[in-house]
């Protein structure tokens, strides 16, 4: 009878199993993914304050780049063309905060506008220097209020 020898079985001479070297490989590329993601997501991602909760703040909110929701001042607003700054006063019924624009255009609705979102800085002296202005348009359209003119009237 003949024998068959049995080959000789080697043990694996590193540290970690060749399954558990790429599982844990696989979870350091998701977790890398995860986390440039969050991180990006979170610096792009920018919740509004009220004017309430933007003054809760305090000095916090110093030289932080924040959104901030309220209402237009009727009349309060005054442009410098020559310089291109736009002043403005927002409410929210008990605070109104001075906001000044400078170095963009007022979006074409924001005098009709019954509330206005500004992206900027609060300022220590407590103006809010805005560096871009969103005005949301009235809920109600009234057509009848509306000058048209026709592409004769525009070359005039």
């Amino acid at each position: 009878m003949a024998t068959v020898p049995i080959p000789e079985v080697k043990p694996e001479t590193g540290f970690l199993p060749r399954q558990t070297k790429m599982l844990l490989g696989a979870f350091m590329v998701l977790a890398a993914i995860g986390a440039y993601a969050f991180f990006n997501l979170q610096s792009t991602q920018q919740y509004f304050l009220t004017l309430a909760e933007l003054k809760a703040k305090g000095i916090a909110a110093h030289n932080q780049s924040v959104r901030v929701s309220g209402g237009l001042v009727p009349n309060s607003t005054k442009v410098d063309s020559k310089n291109i700054v736009a002043r403005f006063s927002l409410t929210d019924g008990s605070i109104t905060m001075p906001v000044e624009y400078k170095n963009g255009i007022l979006p074409d609705t924001f005098e009709k506008a019954t509330e206005v979102i500004a992206e900027g800085k609060l300022a220590s002296d407590g103006i809010f220097y805005a560096t871009l202005v969103l005005a949301k348009c009235p809920s109600k359209y009234d057509p009848s209020t509306t000058e048209w003119r026709t592409s004769e009237q525009y070359g005039k």
